[in-house]
């Protein structure tokens, strides 16, 4: 069974003090997808104040720097990262609409 869904919520909630992480495990949609190197393909929603006035940019860079032995180590657990980011109060906002 692959734990890194659970590596990626761990990562993200100890290293930006995330208060909400959703993780979609995309790598079905891939099978077969030589470039991959193993790694799978995830989507990550991401609710950190770290992100308080930050730009989005900076805010990504936040995220690949959490994951990057995950990105780019050995073994190498994501191929390819789909990001959200969203301030506690953008999550609300969401939430409430």
């Amino acid at each position: 069974m692959d734990n890194t869904p659970e590596i990626i919520d761990t990562l993200l909630k100890e290293k930006l003090s995330a208060e909400h992480v959703a993780i979609i495990d995309e790598s079905h949609l891939h099978r077969g997808h030589k470039a991959a190197g193993g790694g799978g393909h995830f989507s990550v929603t991401v609710v950190s104040e770290k992100f308080e006035n930050v730009s989005l940019v900076d805010q990504r860079r936040l995220v690949y720097s959490a994951l990057d032995d995950q990105i780019n180590g050995t073994p190498k657990l994501i191929h390819a990262l789909q990001i959200k980011t969203l301030t506690p109060g953008q999550w609300a906002e969401m939430q409430n609409s």
